[in-house]
């Protein structure tokens, strides 16, 4: 009997440090989207639940002269991932960094490594307010290209404290502003404390945007104007970025930081393939 006893304890034991293992703890508040989504197939995701980020799925964003890339830092304490979110911080340079910018801030990207042409991608994300902050969440693609050639999708842009998200286009004729004016994006309501899901759709002739498994915008391709939509032609791979300052977010105010932005998953899903009758 106690031999029977001791295994019972250990199959207990195993099973509750599986399922310790298998917590998502950032998966509290605020929306999250069915892994498996009718219609689509999930062909790659990171759920982050580890303790570091995957240098096989993700490298660090470089820093760059335009406006959400000049505070990029590859500092170790920028990029986190813990309890199960991956965190990504803005702050204030500590005065033993050597550095010649006023703030640092943290970024990864898929490029070369995860990308998908014609698909659908899902990022369940939360992020803190603050004067001059600016989380992103966005598609380029994974070609050598000139910007804008072969498009931008940005799945979501928050600026500093409003009670809304970004969900944009750029092709060059949405940045040259080639007639006929074609709108390319909208702004939609959020919980900005609590996590949401934010969705994109590439098409064959339609980019389809979501909040929460709600549509909130479509932009569609128009016959004849080539430079309009390049987004199909191409793989795309996906940028998380906290990015301080510039042009359309406004300065900074730096009593507001540090700041975060966590990101629970990324999912990359492809159309199921009908079956033949």
């Amino acid at each position: 009997m106690k031999h029977l006893f001791n295994i019972a304890m250990v199959l207990m034991l195993t099973a509750s440090v599986a399922m310790a293992g298998n917590k998502k703890t950032a998966k509290v508040g605020g929306y999250d989207q069915p892994r498996n989504l009718e219609g689509w197939t999930l062909v790659w995701a990171d759920e982050f639940n580890g303790n570091e980020l995957d240098k096989d799925s993700w490298e660090r964003c470089p820093r760059n002269t335009a406006d959400w890339g000049r505070h990029m830092s590859k500092l170790d304490s920028l990029v986190k991932v813990e309890d199960g979110v991956l965190k990504l911080y803005g702050i204030n340079r500590p005065a033993e960094v050597k550095d010649n910018v006023p703030y640092l801030t943290g970024g990864v990207q898929s490029r070369r490594r995860h990308s998908m042409q014609m698909g659908r991608f899902d990022v369940r994300a939360r992020f803190d307010s603050g004067q001059g902050f600016w989380p992103a969440i966005w598609l380029m693609p994974d070609i050598r290209i000139p910007w804008p050639t072969g498009g931008e999708i940005d799945i979501m842009e928050h600026l500093n404290s409003e009670d809304v998200a970004y969900q944009t286009v750029h092709s060059q004729h949405t940045v040259k502003q080639y007639d006929p004016y074609i709108k390319n994006g909208s702004n939609s309501p959020i919980n900005r404390n609590e996590f949401n899901v934010y969705s994109v759709e590439i098409e064959e002739d339609a980019i389809k945007f979501y909040i929460n498994g709600q549509p909130t915008f479509t932009y569609k391709k128009v016959p004849g104007l080539k430079s309009q939509f390049p987004y199909a032609g191409h793989p795309f791979y996906v940028i998380l970025s906290a990015q301080l300052g510039g042009s359309w977010v406004g300065k900074v105010d730096p009593a507001d930081l540090p700041v975060r932005m966590d990101v629970d998953y990324v999912r990359f899903y492809q159309p199921k393939k009908k079956s033949k009758r």
